[in-house]
């Protein structure tokens, strides 16, 4: 892990507690001050459910008092030291240790980030029988690992690569009864373009009926149907081959590239064509298995209106609707980064 991105985390968490936000999770622990021996047990366990990931233990911070409390006292790799002989064999690895500024008068934390991807990590009990321990965090607590969860470590995973969100954009369309021959319709439809940043050896395979999506419109939410783009295909005729575009089975990835998934709302109805006209955003959560990992891969983005609505506007004789019209473009752009000398 780069120092920036731990910094950055450490941020981005910092920002949400003063906001009153409860950030601590399975990945990220806030502590007042530095944890002791004891607390060797809750590292492994976090560490052993962390399925890869690095666990990032923010130090100096008081979640929901959200204190900031001076730390600088003990030194980094003399609390490590103190805390290593607690594991059996193999304690795991402080990849990286940064104190982080959080704000004026010279206030910081300290940042620590344990590697995982040497689980499992067994604790010393201190007692004759059982001597060690496998840990696994579960909420706020910390029990000893079942089987299935010591199968799930042992089996190789597929650590998830990291994602950029480039482009997502949603379209919606109302057809009123008999425009096109068919019947009265409300459509939402769009394409999602994802940069992801796959630079390990090994492959990576996102499978078509692991993606799923979800969009959010004034606290109204309905499913979104996610498709990966088409693969082509060939057949010979005679002394040529005939080529065709087929659907995918999902999106296979051996290096950085980028994905375009297409997006389709579910279940719309056609007095939902008001709910959208009427809304300035639209929150778009979607969510990729990734085969052998213990997680998904999960993206959200706030998608902004591109054009007004026309709803009520154009297309109307007598009250009723003559021709299709669209309540309204959304979409969220990365943009190009500027180029500095």
């Amino acid at each position: 892990m780069r120092a920036i991105d731990l910094e950055a985390r450490v941020i981005s968490a910092i920002d949400r507690i003063r906001a009153g936000e409860l950030v601590e999770h399975d990945l990220i622990e806030c502590k007042r001050d530095w944890p002791q021996e004891s607390k060797a047990r809750q590292l492994a366990g976090s560490l052993n459910r962390a399925g890869g990931d690095p666990v990032i233990y923010i130090i100096g911070i008081h979640e929901k008092s959200r204190d900031v409390h001076d730390v600088s006292g003990t030194d980094v790799l003399d609390w490590w030291g103190q805390m290593t002989p607690k594991f059996d064999q193999l304690p795991p690895e402080m990849v990286r240790h940064i104190s982080v500024p959080v704000g004026d008068g010279g206030k910081h934390v300290v940042a620590v980030a344990f590697a995982s991807d040497r689980a499992p990590y067994l604790v010393k009990t201190g007692n004759a029988n059982p001597s060690l321990e496998v840990p696994m965090r579960e909420g706020t607590g910390t029990r000893t690992a079942r089987r299935d969860e010591l199968l799930r470590i042992l089996i190789p995973t597929v650590r998830l690569p990291q994602t950029l969100v480039l482009y997502v954009n949603l379209r919606a369309n109302y057809y009123p009864p008999g425009t096109t021959g068919r019947d009265q319709r409300m459509e939402v439809t769009g394409q999602l373009r994802l940069y992801v940043e796959h630079n390990s050896g090994s492959i990576v395979t996102l499978p078509a009926h692991g993606m799923r999506g979800r969009v959010t419109v004034k606290g109204e939410a309905f499913d979104i149907a996610v498709t990966p783009p088409q693969e082509e295909g060939a057949v010979p005729m005679g002394q040529t081959r005939f080529t065709f575009q087929r659907p995918s089975d999902g999106v296979v990835l051996s290096a950085p590239r980028a994905v375009p998934l297409g997006l389709r709302v579910q279940d719309l109805l056609p007095e939902h064509a008001a709910l959208f006209g009427d809304a300035d955003e639209l929150e778009v959560d979607v969510a990729f298995e990734v085969l052998h990992a213990t997680k998904s891969l999960k993206i959200k983005t706030v998608l902004s209106r591109e054009q007004e609505s026309n709803l009520g506007q154009e297309g109307i004789v007598d009250g009723v609707y003559t021709n299709s019209y669209s309540p309204g473009t959304w979409s969220f752009n990365q943009g190009v980064l500027p180029f500095d000398d």
